[in-house]
């Protein structure tokens, strides 16, 4: 009977050990995508920003050629 127990106390103890690890990883899983999210936010906010400064400071009234009205070869549009 005492081997019994004495297994007893090791399966018990394994499940503590596998309780705190499952934990664990969920609480660093948590944190990693709290984490990620952050910074996709920041990149965003900062990429948005960025963009509309470069709208606002590019001047409207004068446009810039497309790539391929600056090619010089003949006309191939059908008509």
């Amino acid at each position: 009977m005492g081997t019994d127990r004495q297994t007893q106390k090791i399966i018990e103890h394994f499940e503590m050990l596998g309780m705190r690890i499952f934990i664990a990883e969920i609480v660093w899983t948590a944190i990693g995508t709290a984490i990620f999210f952050a910074l996709l936010y920041i990149t965003l906010r900062y990429a948005i920003r960025d963009g509309l400064r470069d709208a606002q400071a590019i001047d409207r009234r004068t446009t810039t050629p497309r790539e391929r009205d600056r090619i010089s070869g003949p006309d191939m549009r059908a008509d």
